[in-house]
């Protein structure tokens, strides 16, 4: 689980996968789609009745002459006529004379019977194979008479028809997806910068504002609306913030004086004579700790939101840190029986405030301690991966669970492992941690530790490394 201080991550490029799923990539697509259709059908209706009013044209070419030569009284003048036709006709047409026995007697090869008499027909080899539209008609002494013509160009013509619809379409296609993307380019880097400022937002920098733009379109309006939202989250959370801060401050002093006044009758020798008395008091008073304990850490948590401290920020080595907080807790975890083992790279830079490092890494401490068990082993060290600054504690305690290591940062929450254990405890320490690494621009990880028979914990705190340029800081200021 990674915890980031500040969501800095930069805007993505946005890809083709995720510009199809725009609106604006929909609805181009959608337009392309009618578009296309319309081109279609235009072109559909073009050819149609294009090629239907040149197929009737060559149909009435066709049918009168045919009716002419089988209006010829006798076989010797229907030889005659197609004779002399033979001779003027173009190469386009084509006249055929059968006897009843189907053989042809005169005119041009190419059609064999048998022909519908009568009506016209289309056959794709006719003479000189090419395609024809051809009508037989009964003449004198029994003949058939077929008159056909070349319809090659008309075949040519419904080709070229059917090119031109499937170029244009697929070119309408093309074109209007190419601006479909390009439409829904605009849109998704908006919805890329929402999306930034959104996280940053809901990583806790509520001083954010989405940026809205002088269009005023819908980008804006809903820019705005969250505007108004965050806006009113932030005076809620204020509220809620400033009313728990009061309650801790006005209560710790009352609080502080209980519990001396505790401590003077415990020494009453009335009281010291009653161990039964002495017990309790001595339990009201740890109760009394614990909650002075928590007002303590929210007073904390507060002063630490409110003030930055980025003005007391040096360049240091946090393996010397590291080591004064095992010096620290050494005794704490031998009283337990855990070793607690201490182990880094020396040399190392990180820019940041060490008082407040080595109380945030003392909380990790201390929760590894207090949930390992009893010949358990914790590490912790400073050490430089991939050149990151990577300050670890892990343990072979339970560990947190994967949903739970978000809530586990928020004031007042513990994790389910506490509860099962009935370690005592306020719910503060690992929110305390995470106000001190936002204020400083790492980055906290929880991640399992991989440990065996349970599945301990690491907490990794993440810097950048500092440089000797004056002007470092860390990234999200």
């Amino acid at each position: 689980m990674t915890i980031p201080a500040h969501a800095t991550s930069p805007q993505r490029t946005p890809r083709l996968i995720d510009l199809r799923h725009t609106t604006a990539f929909r609805l181009s697509a959608g337009l392309t789609g009618v578009f296309a259709l319309a081109i279609f059908a235009v072109l559909w209706v073009v050819y149609a009745e294009t090629s239907a009013e040149l197929i009737y044209r060559t149909d009435q070419n066709v049918a009168n002459k045919a009716r002419m030569l089988a209006a010829s009284p006798s076989a010797a003048q229907l030889a005659q006529t197609v004779r002399t036709l033979r001779d003027t006709t173009s190469g386009f047409e084509g006249i055929a004379v059968f006897d009843a026995a189907g053989h042809r007697l005169l005119g041009d090869p190419g059609l064999a019977p048998p022909f519908p008499l009568g009506r016209m027909f289309e056959r794709l080899n006719g003479p000189r194979g090419a395609p024809v539209r051809a009508l037989a008609l009964p003449a004198a002494d029994r003949l058939t008479i077929v008159v056909s013509r070349d319809i090659t160009q008309i075949h040519d013509l419904r080709a070229r028809i059917w090119m031109i619809m499937m170029i244009s379409g697929a070119g309408a296609v093309a074109v209007a997806l190419g601006a479909g993307l390009l439409l829904s380019l605009w849109p998704m880097r908006r919805i890329r910068q929402l999306e930034v400022t959104a996280t940053r937002i809901a990583m806790g920098e509520l001083d954010l504002r989405v940026v809205i733009g002088q269009r005023g379109d819908e980008f804006d309006m809903i820019a705005g609306i969250i505007n108004a939202m965050v806006e009113q989250i932030e005076r809620l959370l204020r509220q809620v913030k400033g009313a728990t801060d009061a309650i801790a401050h006005d209560l710790r002093t009352p609080l502080s004086h209980v519990r001396t006044r505790l401590e003077r009758i415990a020494l009453l020798s009335v009281v010291a004579r009653d161990s039964e008395a002495a017990a309790l008091l001595t339990g009201a008073r740890d109760e009394l700790d614990v909650v002075l304990a928590r007002f303590r850490a929210l007073l904390r948590m507060s002063e630490l939101e409110a003030s930055g401290r980025h003005s007391q920020f040096v360049r240091f080595d946090p393996m010397n840190m590291v080591r004064d907080v095992a010096e620290l807790y050494e005794p704490l975890a031998e009283e337990r029986g855990i070793a607690l083992v201490c182990s880094g790279t020396d040399g190392l830079r990180i820019l940041g405030d060490e008082q407040l490092l080595f109380e945030a890494v003392g909380n990790l401490v201390e929760n590894a301690i207090k949930f390992s068990p009893t010949g358990g082993r914790i590490t912790l060290g400073a050490t430089e991966e991939g050149g990151e600054i990577v300050i670890a504690v892990a343990d072979d305690g339970p560990g947190i669970p994967l949903a739970e290591r978000a809530s586990v940062l928020e004031r007042f929450q513990r994790g389910s492992a506490a509860a099962e254990t009935g370690r005592a405890g306020s719910g503060l320490g690992l929110s305390l941690v995470a106000v001190i690494v936002a204020l400083h621009g790492y980055i906290l990880h929880l991640d399992p530790a991989n440990a065996e028979p349970r599945p301990g914990l690491v907490a990794r705190i993440v810097a950048p490394r500092a440089s000797a340029a004056s002007g470092d800081t860390p990234a999200g200021w």
